[in-house]
């Protein structure tokens, strides 16, 4: 199991506190668990287990169903939960099935070895950026057309936040000062994986990069203390 550290910079108060984990494991499919089964019941077709855990399962849901509580084995309880809060003694709630773990399935949880634990570093990603228009990916986009970029850590906002295009160099870095810079305003979407917004109309023909500066966490409202900032690759404007 791989265990990677974020670290917990949410501006509240403006202190940030520590480290957050986040688990990559490996999902086992119900065939997984079957293929497992039928090695534990050599003399049990894998057919008649199927159907044995088809009827389990079933037998679970109509209790619950029913708004009861039912165990699963001596791993723990499944129990149905109200959500939120209501705002009105008449109002219903809805409902959620939660899981309270016994003691058996906590002690074998809490013998996982974990193989590596990494620290993730925050950042922006621009994977691809495509001009709406001409439904093209090819480095060039149009003054005054629609622009999705596709990517991670993209969502904008906080102080000091913004989209920009920046002149470029020959080497796809980003030039002069950033008095030079044009700054997007139209967005259409604004999301961590996607952008799409309008080019300003009056960008000169020419080469530049995008530059994007942003304190949100995903598409939460929760500000990082410090600014990040990302670099796209060069890409060519034309006039329409």
């Amino acid at each position: 199991m791989l265990l990677r550290l974020h670290a917990n910079k949410l501006n509240a108060g403006g202190q940030g506190i520590g480290y957050y984990g986040k688990v990559a494991r490996f999902t086992y499919s119900n065939q997984n668990v079957l293929d497992l089964m039928a090695e534990q019941l050599p003399d049990m077709k894998v057919g008649r287990i199927t159907d044995v855990m088809t009827a389990y399962t079933k037998v679970l849901l109509g209790v619950l169903a029913s708004g009861h509580a039912v165990r699963l084995g001596s791993l723990g309880c499944f129990y149905i939960a109200p959500m939120g809060i209501a705002a009105n003694p008449g109002e219903r709630l809805p409902l959620t099935v939660r899981f309270s773990p016994d003691g058996t399935l906590l002690d074998a949880v809490s013998r996982v070895e974990v193989s590596d634990s990494t620290v993730a570093a925050p950042g922006v990603d621009f994977g691809t950026i495509t001009d709406v228009a001409r439904v093209a990916a090819d480095g060039t986009l149009t003054a005054g057309g629609s622009v999705l970029i596709e990517g991670s850590g993209l969502c904008i906002g906080g102080k000091e936040s913004g989209l920009w295009l920046a002149p470029a160099t020959d080497d796809g870095r980003s030039s002069g000062t950033e008095a030079e810079w044009q700054k997007v305003t139209t967005f259409l979407y604004n999301f961590p994986r996607k952008l799409v917004f309008t080019l300003p109309a009056d960008v000169a023909a020419g080469k530049y990069v995008f530059v994007l500066r942003t304190r949100y966490i995903g598409s939460s409202k929760y500000e990082r203390k410090e600014l990040l900032e990302g670099v796209s690759g060069a890409f060519s404007v034309r006039q329409p």
